[in-house]
C-alpha cells in the first residue's frame, strides 16, 4: 500500500505477495517523523485487504520562521510543506523574498531563504530653489516621513507649500509630496492649443495656481485633461491638452453587418446596419460619426425573429421554398403538386405570430376521370376501371346508330374528357 507519509522498508520493497496475518513495515519519508504511540506496520487481513493505514509518520516543524524588523510574518502553521509570507510595516518597503517554504534540508526540514528586511523607503534629496533655502541642508538622508521646510531670502515672496515631505504612491519609490515653492513671483506663459481655445481662466498674466479650461474646435477631440494649473516653476500641469482629429471607431453589430469596412471613419461619415435572416433590427437603421467621436443615432441591436420550423412535407407534392434556413413571421409557402395529383386545400400557408404555420398544409390528392358512358355504344379499348390523366378510351356504336363526336377521347389533368365523351 502506497503512503504519502512514509514508504515500505527495502525488505519488503520487492515482494510481490503477503500471505494472511502477514505485517508490512515502514520508515517515514523526508520531511516526516515517527509517532512514537504508533506501530510503523500494517497487516494483510483475512478479506485480502489491508488493515488501515494509522498517520504514524507526521510532519516535520520548522519552527518560527523569523520576523523582520518593521514588518511581520504571516504563518498559518510551520510544518513541512507550508509557506509563510512577510509584509512591511507602512512606509517601509520590502528587501528580499516575499515568502519562506518549510523544506528539506539534508535529514532535517529548514525554512528556505533568509528572513527578509523592512527597509525604510528613501527619497532623493529635495530640490535646491534660487533665491531660497531649506532645512534640509543638514540632513545627511531622506526618508519616508521626512520632512523639510523651505524659506526666501528677503525680498522674494514665497509662493507655494512652505513645507513638503518625503511620502511614496507605489510602495516602493519615494518622492516629494509637492514640487519646492518658488522665491518670486510667478508667471505662467499664457497657454495656446492648436484646433482648440480656452474656454474659462481667460487672463493677460498668470499666477500661481491660475486654473486654465480648455475645449476642442468641432470635429477634434482632446487627449489629455480639460484643466491646467500654473505651477511655481512656471509650467502647467497637468501638460497642456491636445485636440485630435475627431474619429469613431467602427461600430460592430452583433447577428449583423454594416455597408463598411473601415477602422474609424471620420465627423458626419453614415453607416448603415442590416440583420442577420432570423433576426430584426431594433433601433435605427443608420448612423452618423460625430465631433466627439460618438455614433448617433446610438448603434442598433439585431434581436432574434419568431421563428417557424420547417414547413410540413406533404405526400406527392412540395413547398416553393426549400431553399430558406429561416422562417420569421410573414413568410409564405406555396405548395404544388406532382404531375397526376391535384391540390386540396390552400395552396398558401403563413409563418403566424405563435411560431407555427396556418392554415393546415394542403394534400396532393391522384386525379382520375370518371369512367366515361356512352349510350346506343360500347368501348372498345380503355376500359379502366381507373382513368388517370393521359390514358385513352375509344368507342363504337351500335349496329344502326352512328357516332356523333371524336371516336377517341382522353382523360386530362383537370378530370374532364378531351375531346368530350360522344353520342351515338
Amino acid at each position: 500500500m502506497r503512503l504519502s507519509f512514509a514508504e515500505l522498508r527495502n525488505e519488503y520493497k520487492n515482494q510481490n505477495n503477503f500471505p494472511i496475518g502477514k505485517t508490512a513495515k515502514y520508515s517515514c519519508r523526508p520531511g516526516y517523523g515517527r509517532d512514537p504511540q504508533l506501530q510503523p506496520t500494517i497487516t494483510c487481513l483475512k478479506n485480502g485487504m489491508w488493515s488501515e493505514a494509522l498517520e504514524f509518520c507526521k510532519k516535520k516543524s520548522c519552527g518560527h520562521p523569523g520576523e523582520p524588523e518593521n514588518g511581520r510574518v504571516i504563518v498559518t502553521d510551520a510544518l513541512f510543506g507550508s509557506t509563510v509570507n512577510f509584509t512591511c510595516e507602512e512606509g517601509h518597503r520590502l528587501i528580499g523574498q516575499l515568502y519562506r517554504r518549510c523544506e528539506i534540508s539534508g535529514t532535517r526540514v529548514a525554512w528556505s531563504g533568509d528572513v527578509p528586511i523592512c527597509e525604510r523607503i528613501p527619497c532623493l534629496p529635495p530640490p535646491d530653489i534660487p533665491n531660497g533655502r531649506h532645512t534640509g541642508a543638514i540632513m545627511e538622508e531622506f526618508s519616508y516621513g521626512s520632512a523639510v521646510t523651505y524659506k526666501c531670502d528677503n525680498g522674494y515672496p514665497l509662493t507655494g507649500e512652505a513645507s513638503i515631505h518625503c511620502t511614496t504612491k507605489d510602495g516602493l519609490n519615494g518622492e516629494w509630496s509637492a514640487r519646492p515653492p518658488r522665491c518670486g513671483e510667478v508667471r505662467c506663459p499664457a497657454p495656446q492649443i492648436q484646433n482648440g481655445r480656452r474656454v474659462s481662466g481667460d487672463r493677460h498674466v498668470y499666477s500661481y495656481k491660475d486654473n486654465v479650461t480648455f475645449e476642442c474646435d468641432p470635429g477634434y477631440t482632446m487627449k489629455g485633461h480639460s484643466v491646467s494649473q500654473c505651477q511655481t516653476d512656471d509650467t502647467w500641469d497637468p501638460p497642456l491638452p491636445v485636440c485630435e482629429p475627431a474619429t469613431c471607431v467602427s461600430p460592430e453589430v452583433e447577428n449583423g453587418r454594416t455597408n463598411g469596412v473601415q477602422p474609424v471613419y471620420g465627423p458626419r461619415d453614415i453607416v448603415l446596419f442590416e440583420c442577420d435572416p432570423g433576426y430584426t433590427l431594433s433601433g435605427s437603421p443608420e448612423t452618423q460619426c460625430q465631433d466627439d467621436g460618438r455614433w448617433d443615432p446610438p448603434v442598433p441591436v439585431c434581436e432574434r425573429m419568431l421563428q417557424c420550423p420547417s414547413p410540413p412535407a406533404i405526400a406527392n407534392g412540395k413547398p416553393s421554398v426549400q431553399a430558406l434556413a429561416v422562417f420569421t413571421t410573414g413568410t409564405s409557402v406555396n405548395y404544388s403538386c406532382e404531375p397526376g395529383y391535384s391540390l386540396t386545400g390552400q395552396a398558401s400557408i403563413y409563418c403566424v405570430a405563435s411560431g407555427t404555420w396556418s392554415p393546415l398544409a394542403a394534400l396532393c390528392e391522384e386525379v382520375l376521370c370518371i369512367a366515361p358512358e356512352i349510350q346506343n355504344g360500347r368501348k372498345v379499348d380503355g376500359r379502366g376501371p381507373v382513368y388517370r390523366p393521359r390514358d385513352m378510351v375509344r368507342f363504337e356504336c351500335d349496329p344502326g346508330y352512328t357516332l356523333n363526336g371524336s371516336r377517341q377521347i382522353q382523360c386530362q389533368d383537370d378530370r374532364t374528357w378531351d375531346p368530350p365523351v360522344p353520342a351515338c
